[in-house]
């Protein structure tokens, strides 16, 4: 008796091991599409911050350009100033210069006379 208890427990304790090869397909195909999931979310959650920080950077862009605008000083720029009258030449008699001519009118010659002769 005791030997068909001992080959009932042998038969009972090989029937509940499992192999370690054993993998429940069920169990890899969940944690496979888990794995999946969470790439597809990590993928639409960068792609969303990255369209957000880029609107975000095109309207602060906006409201710093328009705040600098309104802060430009609106006060008109002055005319020109107008020019000063032009001031009266002064001639200076120069009386004790006289210049005589250089050469006397009567006697000057040209180069075609002087070959002609």
């Amino acid at each position: 008796m005791k030997a068909i208890v001992y080959i009932s427990l042998l038969f009972l304790f090989m029937g509940s091991c499992e192999s370690a090869t054993h993998v429940d397909k069920e169990v890899a195909i969940e944690e496979k599409v888990q794995e999946r999931l969470a790439e597809f979310k990590r993928i639409i959650t960068t792609r969303c911050k990255k369209k957000v920080l880029e609107e975000a950077e095109k309207l602060a862009d906006s409201i710093i350009l328009e705040r600098a605008r309104l802060l430009t000083d609106s006060l008109a720029k002055p005319d020109k100033p107008s020019r000063p009258e032009k001031p009266e030449t002064m001639r200076i008699k120069d009386s004790l210069l006289q210049l005589a001519p250089l050469f006397d009118s009567t006697q000057v010659t040209t180069a075609s006379s002087t070959l002609e002769q």
